[in-house]
This record gives C-alpha cells, sequence and structure tokens, in this order.
C-alpha cells in the first residue's frame, strides 16, 4: 500500500514579488508542453488557492481540486512587495525573517509555522493510496521536502526550485521518503 505524491512548483510572477497581493497576470500558460504527459497522470489531482497556482494547474490541463492546506506562505504586511523594498524598508524585519525561522516580522506565518502546517498535511496524506498531483508553490514543496528527511527548519533557504520542478514523495502509510527531485520542463 503505497502513496505517490508528485508535487509540482507553481509559475510564479515575473517581477519578484512576495506573494499574495494582487497577483500579476504573466505566468506562462503553456505549462503543459513543459511536462511529459505521463507525469500528469493520478488518482486526485489537489493545487493551492493562489490565482498563480490555480493558472499553473489550469495550463497543465488538470483539472485540480483546491487544497488550502497548500497555500502559500501568508505574508502580512509584505504581500506584493519587492525583497529590495522590503529589506530598505524594514531592514531589522528582513534580517530576522532570513535568519530565524520563528520570525514573523510581517505579522503573517512564519517558516516554521509553515513547516507545522504543511507536516501536519503530510501526516494526513500518508495513509492514502495510488498517486496523487499536486501544484503548489515552491515554499510549500520546500516545507515539505524538508518535513520528509527531517531536516532544520535553519535549512529552508538552502533549497532553491524553479516553477514547474517536480519533487515525488512516496509513503508506504507510515512514513514519507524523498523519491526524486527533477526539473520537467
Amino acid at each position: 500500500m503505497t502513496h505517490r505524491l508528485e508535487m509540482i512548483c507553481a509559475m510564479r510572477s515575473r517581477r519578484p514579488v512576495f506573494p499574495g497581493g494582487a497577483e500579476p497576470d504573466d505566468a506562462g500558460d503553456g505549462a503543459r508542453r513543459n511536462l511529459p504527459a505521463s507525469t500528469l497522470s493520478g488518482d486526485r489531482f489537489w493545487c493551492g488557492p493562489e490565482p498563480m497556482t490555480r493558472r499553473t494547474a489550469a495550463g497543465l490541463g488538470l483539472d485540480v481540486e483546491v487544497r488550502s492546506e497548500l497555500a502559500e506562505i501568508d505574508f502580512g504586511s509584505w504581500r506584493g512587495r519587492t525583497l529590495e523594498d522590503v529589506s530598505r524598508s524594514d531592514p531589522e524585519g528582513f534580517r530576522s525573517w532570513v535568519a530565524e525561522p520563528s520570525e514573523a516580522p510581517h505579522g503573517g506565518e512564519s517558516i516554521e509555522a509553515l513547516l507545522a502546517r504543511v507536516g501536519g498535511w503530510l501526516s494526513s496524506c500518508a495513509a492514502l493510496t495510488g498517486r496523487t498531483v499536486a501544484v503548489a508553490p515552491a515554499m510549500v514543496v520546500k516545507a515539505c521536502m524538508l518535513h520528509v528527511i527531517a531536516a532544520p527548519a535553519t535549512s529552508y533557504a538552502r533549497i532553491d526550485l524553479e516553477p514547474l520542478s517536480m519533487v515525488v514523495f512516496v509513503s508506504d502509510g507510515d512514513r514519507w521518503n524523498l523519491r526524486a527531485i527533477g526539473d520537467r520542463r
């Protein structure tokens, strides 16, 4: 009895901003041609609630169920702002957020809170069988990776995932294993 979870990183804005503000409409709709059709089969298809994530799933030709557990981290007052703007206007807050995963100077969700949310979701999915394809923001996929390999929250900033990258996890019903990481474009 195994469950294969294939997580696809959602497209992101060409303009680097903290997600959650007014969503720019610049994600490519040609996502389908970037993934082989064989990776798109499954028993269930899920995606996060953000417009960019839903557009990515639609571009992949997926008929998905929107799952709030796959939501992007809540960046609070930093939503829609550029990294440069935040680091310039709130340098201490920005430094504390980068250095300490328990901090949430923006008033939203900390990295540790994201890891706890995603860890709880993964635990609830472990008993499923078959194949699940989930489109989620890269931050959610990274949180899943850290949870599965039991890495410290401080490792979060050491993982880079490109849009449409796929990370595969497999559960035997008791625990998850990281099976593969790949850029499927």
